[in-house]
């Protein structure tokens, strides 16, 4: 065993000019996997993270119907049991925050549009989201300080179609629980910018009491929203706070269920991507074949020797998919560590692509983007290579395996 390693490490170095391409061919393609899948998980994280941190929050309690509906029928009003079970479910819960959500229109002089209005507590939403952060503090905006006061808080996109700067008045209009439309003057107290588009286009935001009086909703709450320290154990929380909660009709969600698309999108792109690099990679089963091939007709006499004192073709067949196989090795170890390293320092920097900040805001992500490997892309790269090398191995194993020795031996 010992020798028939020797001689396939042998072979590899008799013939390094033709490994040497074949490894530099696999580590660029590994490089390559490493470092887009890197940039794809970047964008994917900050698009979840944008998400989560400008609306969904990562559990949301509501009553059952709220979510395919956002409708006032489905108000409710937050019980002991569910203030307790945020409390004493032992869940590591950053904050959490009332909201109360319905569909409306608010209109300017100069145009109207249809809204999402979320009322709010200034003071708890800024355990729960970003909103504070995103709302611009220069030229007179500000962000909501009471809940009760007749002021809304609109995005700068908003306000620059509509023609708003902070002080202006609007009319919003919404329908309160008897059915009744009803429409009052607000001022336009701060604007907001997040990163993501869609949310600046179709969300306002007012106090959360000035909103219940509004729709004739005291003391009643669309949903209740929670931060975790950890988005990952949604799940986990999700059943451990459920469990505690007595009051009829209501149910807890994690930001997967209230966001089904996005967690679609991301399976797909992460499939397609991986269908992707598997086609690149057939086109080094070639240059690695190639290899063999040519490495196999240099040797075809020593093949026959080999043969001849004994050696059975399946021995011959190993020892040419091993060879195979320690290209492919060789070339996923120097592309594993170019990938992580390069990967690795542009995440700490970041890649800025604010020459495309539309485009990135239309995605629902930051114009920075800061890319990261995940051990699942590395096991995905390792895999890949080595079918593509076992592969290209088969034929000229086969070949190999097939030599006939006294063919070999009189071969010039």
């Amino acid at each position: 065993m010992k020798i028939f390693f020797l001689i396939c490490w042998r072979n590899l170095w008799r013939h390094k000019r033709r490994s040497l391409i074949v490894i530099s061919s696999v580590a660029v393609g590994v490089f390559a996997i490493i470092l887009a899948m890197g940039l794809i998980n970047g964008i994917m994280v900050q698009m979840v993270d944008n998400t989560i941190n400008t609306s969904l929050g990562h559990l949301s309690i509501q009553r059952k119907g709220f979510q395919g509906s956002v409708r006032l029928q489905y108000a409710f009003a937050p019980g002991e049991d569910i203030a307790r079970a945020l409390k004493a479910s032992g869940v590591s819960i950053k904050g959490y925050a009332p909201r109360v959500k319905v569909k409306g229109m608010v209109r300017s002089s100069e145009s109207s549009r249809g809204v999402l209005i979320v009322g709010i507590d200034p003071v708890k939403e800024r355990s729960v989201s970003y909103l504070y952060t995103y709302t611009s503090k220069e030229e007179g905006s500000s962000f909501l300080d009471d809940p009760a006061a007749n002021d809304i808080l609109i995005s700068k996109s908003m306000a620059d179609r509509m023609e708003l700067v902070p002080g202006d008045k609007l009319v919003l209009m919404v329908q309160n629980a008897k059915g009744e439309m009803s429409g009052t003057g607000m001022t336009v107290r701060g604007v907001f910018s997040t990163p993501v588009d869609a949310f600046d286009r179709y969300t306002v935001f007012t106090g959360i009491d000035r909103l219940r009086e509004l729709t004739g909703t005291p003391g009643l709450v669309s949903e209740i929203n929670a931060v975790l320290t950890d988005r990952n154990a949604a799940v986990g929380a999700k059943k451990k706070i459920g469990a505690l909660i007595s009051s009829p009709g209501i149910e807890v969600l994690t930001w997967q269920e209230m966001a089904p698309s996005l967690v679609s999108s991301i399976m797909i792109v992460d499939t397609m991507m991986y269908v992707s690099f598997f086609i690149i990679f057939i086109t080094i089963i070639f240059s690695i074949a190639n290899t063999l091939v040519m490495a196999i007709m240099e040797r075809f006499h020593e093949i026959g020797v080999m043969k001849s004192i004994g050696t059975g073709p399946r021995w011959i067949f190993l020892m040419v998919l091993f060879e195979s196989m320690n290209l492919g090795l060789l070339g996923l170890g120097a592309g594993i560590i170019l990938g992580t390293t390069v990967t690795g320092i542009l995440g700490a920097t970041g890649i800025d692509l604010s020459v495309y900040s539309e485009t990135m805001r239309t995605m629902g992500s930051g114009s920075v983007i800061y890319p990261a490997v995940r051990g699942f892309d590395i096991f995905m790269a390792t895999v890949i290579v080595l079918f593509t090398t076992v592969s290209a191995a088969v034929f000229p194993a086969r070949k190999a395996a097939r030599i006939e020795p006294v063919e070999a031996l009189t071969y010039i």
